[in-house]
């Protein structure tokens, strides 16, 4: 059984971390098939959102499988497979799996079904519309053993969160419950654990049935202009905005609501 899997249901692609007895830590093999399931729903054109989520009822990831990453990073073990040889070979796999290297223009739901800690609290930063299960749990315990949350967080967080809530975050170590993760904002929304599947499919099918050039355009501006001076990001909105009204979507959108139909994107 892989450790990612990668579902298309219509326009949307759901993404599951698929290692439930082992917390969903990440493996070196689950590194290497985000970072390519993440490159296929920039590639597919058919999908418009993705859902990315975890596997039982307890974890939605808690960070890397450390006791199979360290020994093959640190030389202490050699790679078993062409898999693990890729991760070695390919620095930059560790940057895609977390979104930090090719931006993803595409909208990426969450779908937080229990704890989301160390590696996987920063995989969920990398998130835009994030929906929790009640008994989530939000953390990064990296400095209570002497390391960093250097997968996004110290660059990530702070701008998604209010300050002090950011840094009670990164320097205490210490979670905090999905009631707490909501009023700060790290969430969109709580509910019960067996409403999760329903609602992220939901949320994510209402985005998948908007224009996905618009989509697009709104998530890249966002990301672009958020450490840009004003009139920069002014600029680049401008800029999106023009390049969204010339498009056929832009068109098809006023029509359809004066013919009373629901409007057919092509993305084009």
């Amino acid at each position: 059984m892989s450790d990612i899997l990668y579902e298309r249901r219509g326009a949307v692609a759901w993404i599951t971390i698929n290692r439930p007895q082992a917390s969903n830590t990440l493996s070196p093999a689950a590194f290497v098939a985000l970072a390519d399931a993440w490159q296929e729903v920039r590639d597919d054109a058919q999908v418009r959102v993705a859902v990315l989520t975890g596997a039982g009822d307890r974890d939605f990831c808690c960070g890397g499988d450390l006791s199979g990453l360290i020994p093959l990073w640190s030389g202490a073990r050699q790679p078993q497979n062409a898999i693990e040889e890729r991760l070695l070979a390919d620095h930059a796999i560790a940057d895609k799996m977390l979104l930090k290297g090719e931006p993803l223009y595409k909208p990426v739901v969450a779908a937080v079904n229990g704890r989301a800690l160390g590696g996987g609290c920063e995989l969920l930063q990398a998130t835009d519309v994030r929906i929790a299960a009640s008994h989530a749990q939000f953390g990064l315990p990296e400095p209570k053993v002497g390391i960093v949350p250097g997968g996004g967080s110290m660059v990530r967080l702070a701008r998604q969160l209010p300050y002090a809530h950011a840094m009670r975050l990164l320097l205490t170590g210490e979670p905090i419950d999905a009631t707490t993760a909501l009023a700060w904002g790290l969430v969109s929304e709580v509910l019960a654990p067996h409403e999760l599947g329903a609602r992220a499919e939901a949320v994510a099918a209402r985005i998948a049935a908007n224009a996905p050039l618009a989509l697009a355009a709104i998530k890249r501006t966002v990301l672009e202009s958020h450490t840009e001076a004003w009139n920069a990001a002014f600029t680049r909105e401008a800029q999106e905005s023009a390049r969204v009204m010339m498009s056929r979507d832009a068109r098809e959108g006023p029509r359809a609501f004066r013919e009373k139909r629901e409007p057919l994107f092509t993305g084009e």
